[in-house]
């Protein structure tokens, strides 16, 4: 599998404007710390901040990270003096696939285990997360997700995706119709399609 294309709020990318998505999440990563750095915890002001649109930088990020995070990948390195070369093992290739998306937009898979997951962002920093919870993919929920709390920040993150016919279930009854759209176009395209949330 190779990622082509994907749709955000605002905007969608596809190979020829990649460069983009790049440029969005590493001005993020420099400055701010770990994901969902635009939501308060508190919880005045987490209303507040709910009824703005988030800025697209602050998407770009969420997404780009949760491709890095959202996954039963393992990376191994065969020469353990050398980390530059890294091999992905997992169950599916397809979770592989979004995880070489991720390390190409420079968010990248360092160490994960049953507890923690490590990467490096896209301004070359290192983040550390704590696993509390995995959902692993089953043919039967068509979905996959993982609760994660960014050490740093103590921020608490659930990451999900799956098949878009669980996934809108799971989307605000007015953006259904959104998420279904672009769904609908990138299959008339004749790409298969995920949703990520």
């Amino acid at each position: 599998m190779i990622f082509k294309k994907l749709a955000m709020e605002y905007a969608h990318f596809d190979l020829e404007n990649i460069g983009e998505l790049k440029s969005e999440l590493r001005a993020n990563c420099e400055v701010g710390v770990g994901p969902m750095s635009d939501i308060t915890s508190t919880v005045d002001d987490q209303k507040q901040s709910l009824r703005k649109r988030r800025d697209q930088q602050f998407i770009c990020r969420d997404f780009v990270t949760a491709l890095a995070l959202c996954h039963n990948v393992t990376p191994t390195y065969p020469d353990e003096s050398d980390h530059s070369i890294v091999e992905y093992q997992a169950s599916s290739p397809d979770e592989v696939a979004l995880v070489k998306f991720a390390d190409s937009m420079n968010m990248k898979l360092i160490e994960r285990d049953q507890n923690n997951v490590k990467i490096q962002n896209a301004a070359g920093t290192l983040e550390e997360y704590d696993i509390l919870a995995n959902f692993p993919f089953s043919s039967e929920t068509k979905r996959m997700g993982i609760v994660l709390r960014h050490k740093e920040t103590k921020r608490v993150v659930f990451y999900l995706k799956g098949a878009e016919v669980v996934m809108l279930q799971k989307v605000k009854p007015g953006q259904r119709a959104t998420v279904d759209e672009a769904c609908e176009n990138l299959a008339i395209e004749g790409l298969r399609t995920l949703v990520i949330s």
